[in-house]
């Protein structure tokens, strides 16, 4: 990892103060009912990218072993750190056959057992994890270093792996950085021939994107008290010049305490104002038009982009832009028109509308 650039120790900036309420004490609206199934679609169709700028996307990555149940219970693919359900698709756990299953791992906090896979995604797989001496729970993520991919050639796999381990390399980098109370904290990583074990807090109170389709739109006055968490968070990683780069309302999960966590920073990257960032990487729904155009950005403002995106998420319990047609589904969100429910107030509506402008040079900052 000593070749990934990972800024200085970051100094945390205490959140805005804003009344605790556990979400289960939310009512869900009945007009935002019938939203629910269209944000399960969108959740089963839309994954991770590092190619955002190509508009000839297949709406899901094939699957032909996950059976019907399976395929009802699946949220976003790209989903590496938790998910609501243990029983769909896992990736594989090794490099190969003969190499046998760990179920310890041995790292600088300790000694832990790993338990259950309790998520999965296109990266690896997630477990629960206990401390032998303390007790201690975690999550762990899994991330196998060598590709098992028998449809690809030699030097695809190589490629591909080589893309992978830069990628997890970042991650474990800039996540060990950061400390924030709205951000799921990484307690140890650990790296092995076959395999690379990322040591998260486990986050106990369940998914945003499962309690919006489950409850329903947010009122206001909730949905302001996790904006102001996200928005704290993004602030912090942007003034230590982290870019988050795939925020989605499936990344973010709720504490017990009814406190958000961001988490899957494996898109992330460090930048500079005196350069642009290159990749035009992703999840389509929550993407910013300029990424879709292949045009060079800074950072912070696809952050904005997706935070406006995942406001309205919560308000509006849909998203904004959706389509059948991936070709059409570019158009709109390229063009950036977003119709506004009429129970919105006049001041959830602005600041989300100046957040969804499509020109980067007058998209509101996260300090506006």
């Amino acid at each position: 990892m000593s070749a990934i650039a990972a800024p200085n120790r970051p100094q945390t900036n205490p959140a805005p103060p804003s009344p605790r309420r556990h979400p289960s004490q939310s009512h869900a609206r009945s007009a935002s009912a019938a939203a629910a199934p269209q944000l399960v679609n969108v959740a089963r169709k839309d994954h991770e990218r590092s190619d955002l700028a190509s508009s000839s996307h297949a709406p899901a990555r094939s699957d032909s072993t996950r059976n019907a149940a399976s395929a009802s219970q699946s949220r976003y693919h790209s989903q590496e750190m938790h998910t609501s359900s243990s029983n769909g698709t896992h990736a594989a756990a090794a490099s190969g056959s003969n190499v046998r299953r760990r179920t310890t791992i041995d790292a600088t906090t300790g000694h832990w057992d790993l338990g259950k896979t309790i998520g999965a995604g296109s990266m690896g797989k997630v477990k629960l994890a206990r401390n032998k001496e303390t007790g201690e729970q975690v999550a762990v993520k899994i991330v196998p270093r060598q590709s098992t991919d028998e449809h690809r050639n030699a030097q695809d796999r190589e490629r591909a792996d080589h893309s992978k381990e830069v990628r997890t390399a970042r991650e474990a980098a800039i996540v060990t950085l950061v400390d924030h109370p709205y951000i799921c904290g990484m307690r140890d990583v650990v790296r092995t021939n076959y395999h690379w074990y990322m040591l998260f807090e486990y986050v106990n109170g369940g998914q945003m994107l499962d309690y919006i389709i489950s409850h329903g739109r947010l009122k206001e006055k909730q949905a302001r008290k996790f904006g102001r968490q996200i928005a704290s968070a993004l602030d912090y990683c942007h003034r230590n010049s982290i870019v988050h780069r795939d925020l989605k309302i499936e990344n973010i999960l709720i504490s017990k305490t009814g406190d958000i966590k961001i988490i899957d920073f494996g898109l992330s990257n460090t930048f500079s104002p005196k350069g642009l960032l290159k990749t035009f990487c992703g999840s389509l729904y929550f993407a910013a038009p300029e990424l879709l155009q292949a045009k060079a950005y800074t950072g912070p403002e696809v952050d904005v982009w997706s935070f406006g995106i995942v406001l309205y998420v919560l308000v509006c319990g849909k998203v904004p832009f959706d389509d059948q047609s991936m070709p059409q589904l570019h158009a709109k969100i390229k063009k950036g028109a977003v119709e506004y429910p009429p129970w919105l107030s006049a001041e959830c509506k602005n600041l989300i509308a100046r957040m969804l402008v499509t020109d980067p040079s007058q998209r509101a900052s996260l300090a506006e």
